[in-house]
């Protein structure tokens, strides 16, 4: 129930830092400072996003494991292969 309230929230967050960037005071160090760090925010949560995107990745399509395996001599051997893994590693 949280999980889903907070992916869309920042599903949304870009509109949101939108609006909030036409309607904050300028003159208010609080909406300013506020604004900044919800931006740092987002983008630090959008680099972790795409550093644990980029390490399961990695991990899916690990070459040396497949090296390592005789019976993949063709790329339809490697794409069974992984199939197969991630078949395996699936949690219900």
């Amino acid at each position: 129930m949280f999980l889903n309230i907070l992916q869309k929230f920042i599903r949304w967050m870009p509109f949101i830092l939108l609006v909030l960037l036409f309607t904050i005071n300028r003159d208010n160090v609080f909406q300013k400072t506020s604004y900044i760090i919800l931006l740092l925010a987002y983008t630090i949560l959008l680099v972790l996003r795409i550093l644990y995107a980029k390490e399961k990745w990695h991990e899916e399509f690990n070459k040396e494991q497949f090296e390592k395996d005789s019976s993949i001599e063709k790329m339809s051997d490697y794409q069974e292969q992984i199939k197969i893994d991630h078949g395996k590693n699936k949690k219900f």
